[in-house]
């Protein structure tokens, strides 16, 4: 074994990609110091872990832990129930059958990603009646990941929807790899998914120090956690559980994946707000408004920008006029147009050079403002344009091309 091998495993990094189970299994025995109390066992006792986390051995190497919150607790200040409606409003349409909807999160080897990092916990969250009902599958041997797997396939097949965070980036595409490494079908990729973190970054990417979960969980929710373990620390644990058998950390882990699950139900209703009233959660008013825009809802992005016209940005406000413009509303166009170009904003003034030229046809006027315009080629063609017309309209030639 190569020396860059033997640290990588003894930091606890990801797994090589070349290393099959049988072989990671064998270096974890031979790196692991075989003396005192931390003798290595060949196997560790699965019952004592399973006891230790709350869960049951579905099979050698596969444990489940199962949960059932009802839908009327709150997760900081969320109401879980509120989901129900709450989604199909980020969808905007039906969101199909709540039942069909599943909540997904991962925990992991390493962040790399690619064939040498496993997905050792996967949580899993559905709406059962009145109930939200997490089950969370737990790789306890290496050899065991084609039952672990079918374990989770199970629980995909009857998902029309998934719900993560970051999951389209980092826990899809990992939990697929593992599939096809395994010879199986994922069926993630035929499942609609919804990533709570693009809408966060869209209302709140440009507000916000950054868009993890446990800033959204504190800032949307209200929720704090108190003893995490942090998930950096998560591939440690459970290689100290394969290698020494410790569950203690590994305890932690479940918990903070727990954390996880119960964050994407809450964060749906708390998402749904922000985007009906961006400037009560604290959103940013324009990226929201081009969100409703992006999706054809232009009046729902109108009353959003006129309810807050105090607080818009210069870009905001161009956007305002734009809708104006297209409404026919050009008197509430101009003064925006008017107001921004006395604070020399070259938008604002560019937009009232082509109201006046092809609207009022007041040349000089347009020509007045393309003047102020940025020194550039476009603006010596707009120059040249409006002089020909005025030209043209004063000796009654035709205007020469501009």
């Amino acid at each position: 074994m190569k020396l860059e091998e033997r640290l990588r495993l003894l930091r606890g990094d990801a797994v090589p990609a070349a290393a099959t189970s049988g072989d990671l299994a064998e270096r974890l025995r031979r790196l692991t110091p075989m003396t005192g109390e931390r003798k290595i066992r060949e196997q560790p006792d699965e019952q004592t872990l399973a006891e230790a986390i709350g869960a049951v051995r579905l099979s050698p190497g596969v444990l489940r832990a199962e949960r059932r919150i009802r839908l009327a607790d709150r997760h900081g200040r969320m109401v879980l129930n509120d989901a129900l409606p709450g989604l199909p409003a980020l969808l905007d349409r039906s969101a199909g059958d709540p039942a069909a909807w599943l909540f997904l999160d991962t925990e992991t080897s390493g962040l790399a990603g690619g064939t040498g990092t496993w997905a050792f916990l996967c949580g899993l969250a559905r709406i059962e009646g009145q109930a939200l009902v997490l089950r969370q599958y737990l790789l306890a041997r290496l050899d065991a990941e084609p039952a672990y797997l079918d374990a989770i396939g199970g629980e995909l097949a009857s998902a029309e929807l998934l719900v993560t965070y970051n999951g389209k980036s980092f826990d899809v595409p990992l939990l697929t790899t593992r599939f096809r490494l395994a010879g199986m079908e994922s069926m993630l990729d035929l499942k609609e998914h919804l990533d709570l973190l693009v809408p966060v970054r869209r209302a709140f990417g440009r507000v916000w120090p950054d868009c993890r979960l446990t800033t959204a969980e504190s800032r949307l929710l209200g929720f704090v956690r108190k003893g995490d373990l942090p998930g950096a620390q998560a591939p440690q644990a459970w290689l100290a559980w394969l290698r020494r058998g410790e569950t203690e950390r590994l305890a932690a882990v479940l918990l903070h994946n727990r954390w996880d699950l119960l964050s994407l139900p809450a964060l749906v209703p708390a998402l749904e707000w922000s985007f009906r009233d961006p400037a009560a959660a604290g959103a940013e008013i324009r990226a929201v408004a081009r969100h409703h825009l992006a999706r054809g809802a232009n009046e729902r992005a109108f009353q959003l920008l006129g309810a807050n016209r105090e607080a818009l940005s210069a870009s905001a406000l161009l956007d305002l006029a734009r809708l104006h413009g297209r409404r026919g509303e050009w008197d509430a166009a101009l003064q925006i147009w008017q107001a921004l170009a006395e604070k020399y904003n070259p938008k604002a003034t560019e937009a009232l050079a082509k109201y006046l030229e092809h609207r009022a046809r007041d040349y000089r006027r347009a020509l007045v403002m393309a003047r102020r315009l940025p020194l550039g080629p476009e603006r010596e063609r707009r120059c040249r344009r409006l002089q020909a017309r005025i030209w043209s309209r004063e000796t009654g030639a035709p205007a020469y091309p501009g």
